[in-house]
């Protein structure tokens, strides 16, 4: 069977991370790639990191070596052409708007009203191409004040501005920013949902589509914390600040020593027996008997208050890892069950015998870099028996193009296509010797391994002499100013959603967006903590204690929390709730006739409760040939580590993200839990599902196989692919990576920078903002700043400040910085000088001097700064939302906007509400059988103890 994108034809003016990972995404799964690049190169091809070396190497292929555009460009072809400049050439423009002309989607990240100053805005593309599919990334989307002033971004800015960066790291220092470029890579990521879902519209009803992925916005909805603080300030008037260091505790989370290296320990409270059978069984629980042994300890109802226990449990916890090496320590606790997962580095994954099983590195030979590791698909697919093996949902990577390399065959082909729509003949040569595009049996090697149609009216002139409706695609003509709206893509589709925390429900939550009908199927006698609140009922006196990721409007958890819980509600919006318990006979037929009446079911729990629910794979394919089963283990379904347990931190640490972030002068203690995981699965889980249901039903007039497929969803190895730069350094230089801070491997001057008291809020002293210089140009205009203004003094301090003058010479006239390498080699220094003219400013101040000097700066915005910036105000981009339950509040915005049929925004769900309409219209129960559900304890608007009473 073809790709699953296999067919779709994507035209990359994108340039950098974003847009990219957003066209890898296509190009690994099937479709015809074509990236546009300057004649310097995309400044990826100028990226590391570099082994141990500070900047690229030289030689005549040093654009070709760079890890980030190597990792970023696979099964793409490259062509040149200048369109970035305010005045291209008209030869440019027209080979990129015939590019366009045969393209289903562009993918472009130039500043807002680029395009249309040179010619090519989103009306003449869809003159040229009807139906096509514009997706414009940018720092702060097509409007409002920051983009209209031209505001520029970047990774560090982006996540200041919109992430939860204000919250991240230790409070006694500065904050944080995550791992190399991984903010940029899920704005890609999460791009690519709408991407898919608008060509699905199109290919339906013809319908073009304009897309707005704003960075900023894209962060300040991000499930990991962001949206859930957003809702805990609006609810409690609160910011979210920086954790302490790593505080002690009876149940343990953080950073702890092995022999050789470092763990995460992560125990949740209900998981205490683990870590006390774990300690017990290797003798360090303590002798029983005598009422002082852990298991004794723990036992008691006021464990939780115990004063004693945090010292009893760490000598025992630090006992127990010095016995176990980093790499022999994961399985040793997860013989309980217990969340403990080693800190690895890149380098050590390339040799993991997990990944080593299900061979997800995979050597692909370079014709400038070699032998390059490049990562495995993110997801896989299963139409049998989840153990057999699985259908490449990827293309085999092919290597990453040369600068320029398809440029003569793809120009070719067009002249052959403009040729053909002039009558004229077909020669095999040219007048002047130069060969045109050649016949389907002499394609080139590209051509040959591209499935189906992927190549496109670009590689084969017969190809788009048959009609408009590509092959493989269906694609109906439509008249673009007719812009019929059609409906939304999923519309008709039923989701059964069995997802817990927050990579399943925030996947579904996308599903629901974009039209499907999403059912929670909630089991009233298992309470899924840490999906909706820490305690089932946390006395109200507790409940501020309780922190910022599980906290009630006003304090209060109210009559029933789960409904009133911030985690919960900040990815819950428009989703149904049906209550029933598949552990009984009843609850399991009812569940199968539900799935008959689904086409998805999503889930992302251990690895062994779909199976004991009654839907394993193999029965759902018997029940309703049709459903897609969406699984989201964090290892995959087969693999050493199949089985562990833990939370999106846990396996971030495994894989190698956590040990790329924290300061570079301090341990892992000083790392706080971040939850990156769960935005990028959720983002690219969505992507698949919308791939796999297109697979089946089919678009316009191309019929679809009908049949339901499973798919295996590798959390860690979809999350892998953020950092992959740095799996094909280590492979390439024996690399073992450190974290960097707020540095960059390919920027500097960069960090964030300690800020002066803002007037307008005096009682807030912890102030920041981050500036980055991604070019020589970019630190040239920072220095000068600085050098030119200094901070009001006073008459006193005048004539010191006149001497140091004297003596320090203007960082613009330091010849020693004029490169990056020598600015990365004088970081200190330079963060000293920048410290010094920021602290003298609030960080909206440094923030708008620093951009309007064209240098990329951003403030770290606490919640209720992002609630009142002007660019949110300007696109109203927080709207009400809610439930009778809950009340009314000023919640987190969409992550993305487009000129699309207008996407749902219901109400927050609430447990049970939708009983009726499932079990009554959707699976038609008679009177009988619903009350025997009633009977049986299944139908309640509350989650119950074994007797049927209310927890």
């Amino acid at each position: 069977m073809s790709q699953l994108l296999a067919g779709i034809r994507v035209l990359e003016l994108a340039t950098g991370v974003s847009g990219p990972y957003l066209g890898k995404l296509f190009a690994d799964h099937g479709a015809d790639v074509i990236k546009v690049e300057s004649p310097g190169g995309d400044p990826a091809r100028r990226h590391g990191p570099w082994g141990d070396s500070a900047t690229a190497p030289q030689g005549a292929d040093s654009l070709e070596r760079s890890p980030l555009f190597l990792h970023l460009n696979t099964n793409k072809r490259s062509v040149v052409a200048d369109i970035g400049s305010p005045s291209p050439s008209a030869d440019d423009i027209e080979f990129v708007g015939s590019l366009a002309a045969e393209s289903d989607i562009v993918v472009e990240a130039f500043p807002p009203g680029h395009l249309d100053s040179i010619g090519l805005g989103y009306e003449v593309m869809c003159t040229l191409r009807p139906g096509i599919v514009l997706t414009s990334i940018t720092p702060f989307g097509q409007a409002g004040p920051y983009a209209d002033a031209g505001y520029r971004g970047s990774d560090i800015v982006t996540y200041a501005m919109g992430g939860p960066m204000w919250g991240t790291g230790i409070d006694e220092r500065e904050p944080v920013k995550l791992s190399g470029d991984v903010t940029s890579y899920q704005v890609g990521n999460l791009a690519a949902v709408p991407t898919l879902a608008a060509l699905m519209m199109s290919q339906r009803h013809g319908r073009p589509s304009h897309i707005d992925v704003s960075a900023f916005e894209a962060q300040a909805g991000t499930i990991d914390r962001r949206a859930s603080y957003l809702l805990y300030e609006a609810w409690t008037g609160t910011d979210v600040g920086r954790d302490p260091r790593q505080p002690q505790r009876a149940s343990p989370v953080g950073f702890y020593p092995t022999a050789d290296g470092w763990a995460l320990v992560f125990t949740l409270p209900s998981w205490a027996p683990r870590m006390v059978q774990t300690l017990t069984d290797a003798g360090l629980g303590g002798e029983p008997g005598g009422g002082d042994s852990l298991a004794e300890r723990f036992a008691s109802p006021a464990w939780l208050v115990d004063p004693d226990l945090p010292d009893m449990v760490e000598t025992a916890l630090y006992v127990w890892l010095a016995g176990h090496t980093q790499s022999s320590v994961g399985a040793a606790a997860q013989v309980n069950k217990w969340g403990v997962t080693p800190l690895n580095a890149p380098i050590d994954l390339l040799d993991d015998p997990h990944f080593a099983a299900r061979g997800f590195f995979v050597p692909v030979e370079h014709p400038a870099a070699g032998t390059v590791h490049q990562l495995g698909a993110p997801f896989r697919i299963h139409r049998d028996a989840p153990t057999g093996p699985a259908e490449q949902a990827s293309a085999a990577p092919r290597p990453a193009p040369l600068l320029g390399e398809h440029d003569a065959e793809v120009r070719a082909a067009l002249a052959t296509l403009a040729r053909q729509s002039n009558g004229s003949p077909d020669p095999e040569v040219e007048p002047n010797g130069e060969a045109v595009a050649a016949p389907a049996t002499q394609r080139s090697e590209h051509e040959q391994e591209t499935t189906g149609a992927a190549a496109g009216a670009l590689a084969d002139p017969r190809f788009h002499a048959a009609t408009s409706q590509t092959a493989g695609v269906g694609r109906v003509d439509a008249d673009p100013t007719s812009r019929a709206p059609g409906g939304l893509p999923l519309t008709g589709i039923r989701v059964l959603d069995l997802t817990v925390v927050w990579a399943g429900p925030a996947c579904t939550m996308y599903l629901g967006d974009l039209g499907a009908e999403v059912i929670r199927v909630d089991n009233p006698y298992v309470f899924p903590t840490a999906t909706r609140g820490l305690m089932v009922r946390p006395p109200r006196e507790i409940a501020p204690e309780l922190g910022p990721l599980s906290g009630y409007p006003d304090h209060d958890p109210g009559r029933r929390p789960w409904n009133r819980q911030n985690l919960f509600s900040a990815h819950a919006r428009g989703k149904l709730s049906c209550t029933l318990d598949p552990r009984t006979e009843l609850g399991r037929s009812t569940l199968h006739r539900l799935v008959r009446e689904s086409d998805v079911i999503v889930e992302n729990n251990s690895l062994g409760v779909l199976p004991k629910l009654g839907l394993d794979w193999e029965t759902v394919h018997a029940v309703n040939p049709r459903t897609i089963v969406l699984r989201m283990p964090p290892m995959g379904l087969e693999g050493p580590y199949s089985d562990w347990v833990g939370f999106g931190a846990n396996f971030e640490a495994l894989c190698g993200l956590t040990g790329l972030r924290g300061y570079d002068d301090d341990n892992p203690t000083s790392l706080t839990s971040v939850f990156h995981m769960d935005p990028a699965s959720a983002a690219t889980a969505a992507f698949a599902l919308l791939a796999v249901l297109r697979r089946r039903d089919g678009v316009a007039r191309t019929g679809g196989t009908g049949v339901g497929e499973l798919i295996e969803f590798s959390q860690s190895e979809n999350v892998m692919q953020h950092i992959g730069e740095y799996f094909i350094d280590a492979a390439a230089n024996g690399t073992r990576h450190q974290p960097l801070g707020n540095r960059s491997v390919a920027r500097a001057p960069q960090g964030c920078y300690r800020c002066a008291i803002d007037t307008a809020r005096p009682d807030q002293v912890d102030e920041w903002a981050v500036i980055t210089c991604e070019t020589d140009e970019d630190w040239l205009a920072l220095a000068r700043l600085i050098d030119g203004d200094r901070p009001p003094e006073s008459a006193a301090d005048r004539a010191t400040t006149d001497r140091a003058a004297t003596t320090i010479p203007p960082l613009s006239q330091n010849t020693r910085l004029a490169t990056l390498a020598g600015r990365l080699a004088h970081h200190d220094h330079i963060d000293e000088r920048i410290e010094a003219w920021t602290s003298a400013r609030s960080s909206h101040e440094v923030f708008h001097r620093c951009q309007q000097a064209g240098v990329p700066a951003g403030p770290v915005m606490r919640e209720s700064q992002l609630r009142t910036d002007p660019q949110m105000g300007d696109r109203c981009w927080f709207r009400q939302n809610g439930s009778v339950e809950q009340g009314w509040y000023s919640f987190p915005g969409r992550q993305w906007r487009w000129d699309g049929p207008e996407m749902p925004w219901r109400p927050i769900g609430i447990l049970g509400d939708a009983n009726e309409y499932v079990f009554r219209q959707i699976l038609g129960l008679d009177n009988a059988e619903w009350q025997a559900l009633c009977d049986e304890g299944h139908i309640t608007r509350d989650y119950l103890n074994p007797d049927g009473t209310s927890m």
